[in-house]
This record gives structure tokens, C-alpha cells and sequence, in this order.
């Protein structure tokens, strides 16, 4: 970690191996990745990793007031916290990091073979010693993949290691529903493993095929994340929207957490994108006119994404 003396603020990747340190003032996103590899021969372009621009776009959101991110990127997806050190230093933005294993695509091969708890087992090993050997541990089990509305077998047992995790850690859990479909089934194998649904955020609810699919989660009292905001070959931001002014007008406001997903070079901003501030620049102004209260969008960037990590940070942030 750089220092103070290098005109660097000291706290910057949360966690550390002296501890966790505390979040900077400020906006949070809660769904990111800023090293990415899911490169198949059917997708060659499937990957992030343009330095030079993520690190010019970070630091644009730092002068925008974001103070944090959680970075998504797990096993299977290309993982380098070298490279996030390198860009925490660049921009002065706090990264959250993560573990966990994708959806059933970019499994291992041996998790196949793997029980519940060896599964665990591997994770628990990373909180212990930290990611890739570098003493960096993670706060958040995520992004954790099941590929549709009939999770593979594959998924189920990595949910149910997960769960059993954060049972006996402090960290949060993070999901992806592919295309915002299997959400509620997520929700449920993590909860019948124990997990409360306040330290549970289903991931991509803003893709679900219904504003009732959402409801049905958020609910339960579980986070959903509204985290692919501004691709719109998914779906429509109006109706991102939409859902977000339906959510608040039935009293769940304080389950909603945002982000873009910026997954691949072509969403950076010089290469034709959204760009990662897109939700900030774009976005927030559209919820703003659409009638939300400051204090209700405040709390979908600041409040919300605190609470959810709270578990991981000693409650110390609420």
C-alpha cells in the first residue's frame, strides 16, 4: 500500500491484512469490475482490461463523489488484485474485493467434484490468507453465478458453501441472476442455509422478466440490485426507472442498491460505451426528474450500500 506521503490516502482497498478499514465519505456502487477475463472462443471480446481508460474513469468518479466500489471479478473471471491495487492508487477509490466461483460456465472443472464443504473449505481460505496470495481478504462472497431460472446442480452447491461461509464470517453475499432470472431461488438456498436475507444482494433484478419477480425478493428482505444501469440492449433504462419509482412507492427504497456493471471494453467510454460514471452523470439526474426525493437518492448510493456491508465492517458505517 502506498503512503501517506505519497499523496495517496492510506485506506484504500477494503479489506487489508492489518484489518478492515473504514469507508471514505460518499457514494458507493455495488456491482463492478475492473479486471475482467470470460473470453470463450464464441466471445473472443469478453474481457476488461484497459488500464490506461479504467483507471481515467475511476478517477473521474472519485472527482464525482463516489468514495467506494465493490469489485465483483471472482475465481473463473480473471481476477487480478494487482491490478486493483494499481488502480486504487491511480484514482484514490476505495475497492472492495471479492471471492466466489461464477455461474456454471466458468466453473473449474474439478468444482464438479468438489463437496459443499470443500467448496467452502477453498473460500475460507482466501479469508484466511487473502486472494492470490497477496494478504488481501475478502469482504464479499460474489459475484456468485447461477446461469438462469433452473439452477445447474453446480450452482445450488456453490450458493449452499457460500451461505455456510458467511455463517461463520463476516462478509455479505452478492449474486448473479442471469438476465434477472433465479433470483427468488437464490434467495432461498442461501436462506435455508441460515443466511439472513439483510447480508444477501441478488444481483442484475433490474433484467427480471417482471417488477413482481423483483418484489417478490425484495420483500423477503433481501438487497436487489438495479446493477446494469445504462445497457439498454438488456433493457431499457425508462423502465429501470419505472421499476425504481414502484419500488420506493411500496416502501422498499432501502432494499435497492445501483450500479452499471461495466464488464468489457466496449463499455468503457473512449471505446463507445456508457463508462462507468454514466450512472452518476446520466442517470441520477433522470431519477431526480422522474420525482424522487434527494434523500431517497442519497440513500440508494450512500446509505443503502453501507447497511448491506455492514456485517462485513463491524457495523461501524451504519
Amino acid at each position: 500500500m502506498a503512503s501517506a506521503s505519497a499523496g495517496v490516502p492510506e485506506r484504500l482497498l477494503v479489506p487489508t491484512a492489518a484489518g478492515v478499514q473504514p469507508l471514505a465519505d460518499g457514494l458507493v456502487y455495488a456491482h463492478e469490475h475492473l479486471w475482467l477475463d470470460l473470453t470463450t472462443p464464441e466471445d473472443p471480446e469478453g474481457k476488461l482490461d484497459r488500464l490506461d481508460l479504467i483507471a481515467e474513469e475511476l478517477s473521474e468518479l472519485k472527482r464525482l463523489g463516489v468514495a467506494a466500489l465493490i469489485e465483483q471479478t471472482c475465481r473463473g473471471m480473471g481476477r487480478d488484485v494487482g491490478r486493483l491495487r494499481q488502480l486504487q492508487l491511480i484514482s484514490g477509490l476505495q475497492i472492495i474485493p471479492s471471492t466466489g466461483f461464477y455461474h456454471r460456465r466458468f466453473h473449474p472443472p474439478e468444482l464438479a467434484r468438489l463437496s459443499v464443504e470443500a467448496i467452502a473449505a477453498l473460500l475460507e481460505e482466501e479469508l484466511r490468507v487473502g486472494l492470490d496470495g497477496t494478504g488481501v481478504r475478502p469482504l464479499v462472497l460474489g459475484e456468485i453465478g447461477g446461469s438462469g431460472s433452473v439452477l445447474h446442480p453446480d450452482e445450488e452447491k456453490v450458493l449452499r458453501a457460500v451461505a455456510r461461509v458467511a455463517g461463520r464470517w463476516p462478509v455479505v453475499v452478492a449474486t448473479h441472476a442471469h438476465l434477472g432470472q433465479g433470483g427468488l431461488r437464490q434467495l432461498q438456498i442461501l436462506s435455508e442455509e441460515g443466511l439472513t436475507p439483510e447480508r444477501i444482494l441478488i444481483g442484475h433484478l433490474d433484467l427480471a422478466p417482471s417488477l413482481e419477480d423483483v418484489l417478490a425478493v425484495a420483500r423477503r428482505g433481501a438487497y436487489i440490485g438495479f446493477d446494469t444501469v445504462g445497457k439498454e440492449r438488456y433493457a431499457p433504462d425508462e423502465r429501470r426507472l419505472a421499476w425504481i419509482v414502484a419500488l420506493c412507492q411500496a416502501g422498499l427504497a432501502g432494499r435497492l442498491l445501483l450500479s452499471c456493471d461495466i464488464s468489457r471494453n466496449s463499455y468503457l467510454r473512449r471505446l463507445g460505451g456508457q463508462g462507468y460514471a454514466y450512472l452518476v452523470r446520466d442517470f441520477l439526474p433522470r431519477l431526480q426528474a422522474a420525482g424522487l426525493p434527494a434523500a431517497t437518492i442519497e440513500a440508494l448510493l450512500v446509505r443503502n450500500p453501507r447497511c448491506f456491508l455492514a456485517a462485513a465492517l463491524g457495523r461501524r458505517e451504519v
